[in-house]
């Protein structure tokens, strides 16, 4: 997961592209700070596009100012919008912790989502540091439109995905069951689904995804599927 605008994949709008084009849009609405996680199978393989990554994205301190873990497992699940606040997601004005800097605690925030087939969806995170409700009111004046935005950076991104042609299936480094567990990964399903699917335990499942790691020199899932992908050790699943 990275927040500097570099992204490991092969996008036709690359992260920096994606960035300056929601600077411009949402500027013109009276909106500043985003985040747009494009996300694979898991929130753990979250690639991440923002305008001001300390903000949004302090790896350990973030829960002083948001419940940054409550926030994403909500919008993995949700279709329509919401505001950070109805979700008792931000926290206590009375708890946060100030933070050196110009780095002030988020006073309101606003999610976006779209879901879309084999297990890809983004994120749209906006956040506020002050005037919280001048913040709501121009996000509900422009909810359509930033819905629409979020569809045409996430289209972009999946149409990039869809553009990589699999090589032809040859001799692969993987067991039978290490290919099985990769494919249904590649197919968007979580560890406890693949567990069920092909009766193993989870943490069975876990173990078969290190050694694909290992035996790809890869650090997480996105990386796998897409360079068994191309080595031809899977096929892309319509």
């Amino acid at each position: 997961m990275r927040s500097d605008g570099q992204s490991s994949n092969t996008m036709s709008i690359q992260p920096a592209d994606v960035r300056q084009l929601l600077d411009a849009e949402l500027t013109r609405r009276g909106l500043g700070h985003f985040e747009v996680y494009q996300c694979g199978p898991t929130l753990d393989e979250a690639e991440i596009i923002t305008n001001y990554p300390d903000a949004l994205d302090r790896s350990d301190s973030a829960d002083d100012f948001y419940q940054r873990g409550q926030l994403l497992s909500l919008s993995k699940e949700r279709v329509k919008p919401f505001f950070w606040s109805d979700e008792n997601i931000l926290a206590p004005a009375a708890e946060a912790v100030p933070v050196p800097g110009p780095c002030a605690p988020v006073g309101e925030g606003a999610s976006f989502i779209v879901h879309g087939n084999r297990g890809f969806y983004s994120i749209l995170n906006l956040c506020s540091f002050g005037e919280d409700q001048q913040f709501r009111d121009t996000v509900l004046a422009n909810k359509s439109e930033l819905q629409m935005l979020l569809v045409s950076v996430y289209d972009e991104a999946l149409e990039s995905c869809a553009t990589v042609t699999p090589a032809p299936i040859q001799e692969t480094v993987l067991t039978p069951r290490e290919t099985e567990v990769l494919s249904w990964t590649s197919l968007g399903k979580t560890y406890n689904e693949i567990a069920l699917l092909t009766s193993m335990s989870p943490r069975t499942v876990k173990f078969h995804m290190k050694n694909i790691f290992s035996k790809l020199d890869v650090t997480n899932g996105k990386s796998a599927i897409r360079k068994a992908l191309n080595l031809g050790y899977i096929r892309e699943q319509a």
